[in-house]
């Protein structure tokens, strides 16, 4: 099911919208959709960030490293 969404411009833009060739519906439509999903996005990293602090890493980095430079 779908929702309306209403909008209000000036009469200025009104025409300058008129004069573009281009289906405003899908144009707003994606842009809507696109800047949502984003804002989930953005939503869901500062939970992760936020519980990544949460999170201490034991062990001796000094293995991890010359593990990695290495590999031993």
């Amino acid at each position: 099911m779908s929702e309306v969404i209403t909008i209000r411009v000036s009469k200025e833009i009104r025409e300058l919208m008129k004069e573009a060739n281009t289906n405003w519906s899908e144009d707003i439509r994606e842009y809507i959709i696109g800047r949502a999903k984003s804002m989930k996005l953005h939503k869901m990293l500062l939970k992760i960030k936020k519980n990544s602090d949460k999170i201490k890493v034991r062990g001796d980095s000094t293995l991890l490293i010359k593990e990695d430079r290495y590999g031993i």
